[in-house]
């Protein structure tokens, strides 16, 4: 039973990974406010890290960043460190918070937008490339912020659900 737990549990936040690898190409780009996207991969991770403990959010939030790194072209491994250290930080707070509340998701979409973007640009500035950071965080970090933590209710909420229904369990 556990065994069987386990590959479904892991079938169905593949297919969801791979559902929001293809929307946030395709769907979402349409969706942006003055050219910024909802970051529904760092919400994902989020989301999961939540109900799926530290190891588990690390491993999800690796797992969402080398793909989204392969696909879009960005420079190989830069989202996967930090959508795993995302996934390793909310994870470690699983038992610690009340999973219920729609304000948890919404203020942890916040701070991960902010460490995500922080973690990013410090990066990439390390990396040699020249960043405008006055215009980034009026222009793109304010919106990307309330964006993603409204976007965040509803991806948390079904999300949670699923979690919820017994078809996925803490073991999987």
């Amino acid at each position: 039973m556990i065994k069987g737990q386990l590959i479904v549990g892991l079938f169905i936040i593949s297919l969801i990974i791979l559902f929001n690898l293809i929307f946030q190409s395709t769907l979402f780009q349409w969706i942006g406010i003055y050219g910024v996207v909802p970051n529904t991969a760092l919400i994902l991770v989020m989301s999961f890290s939540i109900y799926s403990g530290k190891n588990r959010g690390a491993i999800i939030g690796f797992s969402i960043g080398i793909l989204q790194d392969v696909v879009f072209g960005r420079t190989i491994g830069l989202n996967a460190l930090i959508f795993m250290i995302i996934g390793y930080l909310v994870g470690f707070m699983d038992q610690k918070i009340f999973k219920d509340s729609l304000l948890i998701p919404f203020t942890l979409t916040i701070l991960t937008t902010i460490l995500y973007e922080t973690i990013n640009l410090m990066l990439v500035f390390l990396l040699g490339y020249r960043i405008e950071l006055l215009s980034i965080i009026k222009k793109m970090l304010l919106i990307e912020v309330i964006y993603n933590s409204v976007v965040s209710l509803i991806v948390y909420y079904y999300i949670s659900k699923l979690f919820k229904s017994g078809l996925m369990k803490k073991g999987y």
